[in-house]
């Protein structure tokens, strides 16, 4: 029966070690048929949280009071029903999926240890599971591998795995952090189809306010492991109690504006560029397939400009960013830097340019040595083009790190710091130019929004012209000049920012505008 109560979390404390609670006497409610959003900025405890409810804390973490009671059951006491009455989706499926192991025998394998199932009936019934959750014909796909899918349809295998047993309590942890705007979209709307059909209870993990409006019912508001508000999402979103709450709905507001229209000489060219990848080879290794993503590309990018770049995945967006770098060689066209030739098989002309133009990449943690600390990353940078060492610690200053935080290794840092210190290490060689690739994406609002102003006060302080690559259409708005939407590969429409998000002309725009989640967050505003 929809709304009856079926998980109930009371007083719960977790501790590491022989350290304070890091989650102070956190209560949540699950209820059949309905969304429960918990949310809060990154270290505020929804993960750990989430870990213990599953009975799944890492080494040395411990309940030191509290109860998880599903009716007089206490999942403290009892061990959490794994695979049976608890699933849980994760953030990043392609760590969590077998690689060497066929998606439809993934999905099959709970219904074999914890259904009973045959396996050849856990096969069919796994088959059913993905036809359910949507992935594209599912007797094939049934057979393929995790690193054949795309991101969303790996997300979608999670979904059907988690829902093998018929579990009563799902929890999802970020589960469309990491996906393009429309991709996110049909998971979210999935996600809420099965949670309606199968009765679930859902407890959603999530920085993304403008999500939780969209698909929650209830959203738990967590603050350095305390629940600071709890309620309705119209009633906490529409008129916050708490200052935190304030805080982080602020901060979805303020997005870094930029009203500037860079109007100076152009500084890169680009016409007619081709990029072919092989996908496909003969037995002498003769390429049988190619796959083009960049379809004859016409470009250009004004000195000081912040050009926006913006399309799902597989659009050619990074490839773009890449090619602009000589990063990659291309099959056909011109790129040209301030004038000048973009050549990848030029070493020394793309040494040059290498002191002008820098790439931020997505993911600051594998762009970054795990066993070597932060000063000496940047020193080496340094130290290979000729500048003073001791430029490090100015560095770290200038992206608003403490100096402590040379000694540190990667691992020791938060998202944010570590998307401070690959900025840093770009600044290292004094470009003119970067490419910021998803360089947010996976920040929670508030770190976003201090990045983001990161961004601005350098590029007014040095001179600085952007290439910002992206999924979220809004904060592209904000913070660029002008925004060029790419699909498969073409850029379908190039315009200024505001009058691309006022009034898109190319019906691929529409749709990834109509797709962007946040409609009724903005309602709740006015």
């Amino acid at each position: 029966m929809a709304g009856r109560t079926v998980l109930e979390v009371r007083g719960l404390s977790v501790a590491f070690g022989q350290q304070p609670p890091v989650t102070h006497g956190v209560d949540l409610t699950l209820k059949a048929g309905q969304i429960t959003a918990l949310v809060g900025e990154s270290g505020s405890g929804k993960s750990v949280t989430s870990s213990a409810i599953m009975g799944l804390l890492p080494a040395g973490g411990r309940v030191v009071a509290g109860s998880v009671r599903e009716g007089e059951a206490d999942w403290l006491q009892t061990g959490a029903p794994l695979g049976r009455g608890l699933s849980m989706v994760f953030q990043d499926p392609m760590s969590s999926l077998n690689p060497s192991m066929r998606v439809a025998d993934q999905v099959a394998e709970p219904l074999i240890v914890h259904g009973g199932l045959d396996r050849r009936s856990a096969w069919k019934e796994a088959v059913a599971l993905l036809d359910a959750v949507e992935l594209p014909d599912p007797e094939r796909s049934a057979r393929k591998y995790p690193h054949e899918l795309s991101g969303g349809q790996k997300q979608r295998v999670m979904l059907a795995l988690a829902l093998a047993c018929q579990p009563r309590v799902l929890i999802a942890d970020e589960p469309t952090t990491a996906l393009d705007v429309t991709v996110q979209r049909s998971i979210l709307d999935l996600l809420r189809r099965l949670q309606a059909e199968h009765d679930l209870a859902v407890l959603f993990i999530t920085h993304d306010l403008a999500v939780v409006a969209d698909i929650a019912h209830d959203v738990v508001v967590l603050r350095n492991g305390e629940v600071v508000e709890a309620g309705a999402v119209r009633d906490v979103f529409g008129r916050p109690a708490h200052p935190y709450t304030r805080s982080l709905l602020a901060a979805h507001r303020r997005q870094v504006r930029h009203e500037h229209a860079a109007t100076g000489p152009v500084l890169i060219e680009l016409e007619g560029v081709v990029k072919e990848f092989v996908t496909e080879r003969d037995l002498l290794g003769r390429p049988k397939a190619t796959f083009q993503a960049l379809r004859g590309i016409d470009l250009e990018v004004m000195r000081g400009e912040r050009l926006g770049v913006v399309g799902e995945s597989g659009s050619g967006k990074s490839t773009l960013g890449r090619a602009m770098l000589g990063l990659m060689p291309i099959e056909a066209g011109r790129i040209a830097f301030d004038g000048a030739p973009v050549d990848a098989e030029d070493r020394e002309a793309m040494a040059r340019l290498r002191k002008r133009g820098q790439f931020v990449f997505q993911d600051p943690y594998a762009a970054l040595n795990p066993r070597m600390a932060i000063g000496a990353a940047l020193r080496e940078v340094l130290q290979v083009h000729g500048r003073p060492t001791e430029d490090a610690e100015r560095l770290l200053a200038e992206v608003g790190l403490e100096a402590d935080v040379a000694g540190r290794l990667p691992s020791g840092l938060s998202g944010g710091q570590r998307a401070r210190v690959v900025i840093a290490r770009a600044l290292a060689v004094d470009p003119e130019f970067l490419v910021l690739d998803e360089s947010v994406a996976a920040l929670d609002t508030a770190i976003r929004e201090a990045v983001l102003q990161l961004l601005d006060r350098l590029a007014r302080e040095r001179g600085l012209t952007y290439v910002f690559i992206s999924h979220d259409l809004e904060v592209v708005a904000a913070f660029c000049d002008r925004i060029a939407v790419m699909h498969e590969g073409r850029i379908v429409e190039l315009g200024n920012a505001k009058r691309v998000m006022a009034e898109p002309e190319d019906a691929y725009t529409q749709r990834l505008l109509a797709s962007q989640p946040g409609q009724k967050l903005h309602q709740l505003f006015e």
